[in-house]
Formats: C-alpha cells, structure tokens, sequence
C-alpha cells in the first residue's frame, strides 16, 4: 500500500476507513480488549469494505486496483486473529508463494494514516442518498427494479456522486433539488430527502396493500378503544394489561396516520 498512489475518491474513502479501523485496532491490542479489536476489524471487512466499497467500485473500475492495495493492507492487520487465511489470500493476491517469499507475520504491523474527514462525509451521505432511493422505490415496489428519474434534496452538493447513486439505487437519471417534488415516493432520512416520481407507475398493488392494512388498524383501534373505554375493564384488570393496551392504541393509531399520508400522497 502507498497512500501516494491512491487517487480515486473511492480509494480515498477507503483508505481514510481504513486508517480509522488500524487505530481502533491498536488501540484496543495495546489494552489487551482481543475482542474489541477482532469486533473493529469485523466491522471493517463486513460492514464497510465489502458492505459498501466493493458495490460501489462497480460506478468507479479505476478504484478496484486501489481498494486491492488497501485489501492487502487490512490482511496485515488481520494476521494476529487469523494467520492462515491471512497469509494465504495476501501471497495469493501478490502473485507469489510463502517458500518463495517474505511472510506478513514479520512484516511491519500496519500504522494508522492521516484519515479524510471531507471524503468520509461525503461517501456518508452519498451512501445514505442511496438506502434512502431503495427505500423510497421499496413504497411502491419497484424495490429492485430501474427507475428513471430520483430526486435527492440536501444542504450538500452531492453531484459530484451521481454515477456512484444512478448505479448502486438503479436510476437512469439523478437530480439534485432543493425543492419537495409533488405526485412522487418520498422518503425522508436523517440528512437528506429523495423521491421518486409516480409517473407512469402502476400503484393498484400498493394502493390495494395500504387500504388493506389501514382496514386491519382500523379495526385494532376501534377493539382497543372500546376496551380502554369500559371501566369495568379498566377497573378490573391487572395494570400492566391496561397499559399494555395503551401502548398498543397509541402503536396502531401511529401506524394508520402513516398509511393514510402514504395514501394520500398516492392521491387516495
């Protein structure tokens, strides 16, 4: 690995995760919490580098060298929990045999680098931009299918990362906005809003599916109601039955005003 020749703003995420994880890593070998610092690199592989590194290589080839660098890298830091897989996928990614050549066992343990705070959120949103477009088509079933057209609203410039969204949420077009976008799928997440329009979209499933389901709350209110609402039954019943009901009004009458907003931006 040379930080030199990492130049892709992927590799440049990577890299900088990376960086974090070896100093979480040796922070926790150097306490002696083993557990804590095989959860970190569990985490790492897991969660980040294949989660989301590996999937969003596919908008960006020219990073997949990099992110080879950095995989061998994080073997390195994985030998002490795992020294036979370890070494094997590290000699075999190099191209060469442990007869033939130097084990990682007695190479250098990885230090920590400079991390990039302005790539790292960057890619955090850009990757909440896409769970938010799945979620989004999810509404009304086009969960795995392309959409044309998403809108992504948010107080960041996020179109220098529109190949990186259009390929992972599969839509042929992405348009950043600073405006709510009518007649469309919305979903709302922590930093930022996306939608996707309804139009030419057969909702009859969905539209059906929700009118079900408000049906179905409709009547748990109406039994917990008149339950809450019989003082016999208030009087006589042991007091965590009682709240247990309370709480179960209050979680249905939730649900039904979230599947009335969702029918209603779908125009029923």
């Amino acid at each position: 690995l040379d930080a030199a020749q990492i130049k892709t703003s992927l590799g440049k995420y990577m890299l900088s995760r990376f960086n974090c994880c070896v100093s979480a890593v040796r922070e926790n070998l150097d306490e002696y919490r083993f557990n804590d610092a095989a959860t970190e690199l569990y985490k790492f592989f897991w969660d980040e580098f294949c989660d989301w590194g590996i999937e969003l290589s596919k908008a960006d080839k020219a990073a997949i060298g990099e992110l080879g660098m950095i995989f061998k890298e994080a073997m390195k830091l994985l030998s002490p929990f795992m020294p036979f897989l370890s070494e094997y996928l590290y000699q075999e990614l190099s191209g060469t045999k442990l007869q033939d050549a130097r084990s990682i066992m007695v190479m250098r343990y990885p230090h920590p680098g400079e991390r990039d705070e302005r790539i790292e959120e960057l890619f955090s949103l850009l990757i909440e931009a896409i769970v938010s477009i799945r979620r989004a088509k999810a509404t009304i079933e086009l969960g795995n299918a392309r959409v044309v057209k998403a809108y992504v609203k948010s107080a960041v410039d996020l179109s220098a990362a529109a190949d990186y969204i259009k390929t992972l949420a599969k839509v042929d077009e992405v348009e950043f906005t600073q405006q709510n976008i009518a007649n469309s799928a919305r979903d709302v997440s922590e930093r930022l809003e996306t939608f996707v329009p309804l139009e030419g979209v057969d909702l009859s499933g969905v539209i059906s599916r929700l009118n079900a389901q408000k049906a179905k709350l409709q009547k748990e209110i109406e039994k917990l109601s008149g339950m809450l609402n019989n003082e016999k039954f208030v009087a006589s019943a042991p007091q965590a039955v009682v709240e247990a009901n309370r709480e179960g009004l209050q979680s249905a009458q939730e649900k039904f005003a979230k599947v009335c907003d969702e029918l209603k931006a779908f125009g029923e």
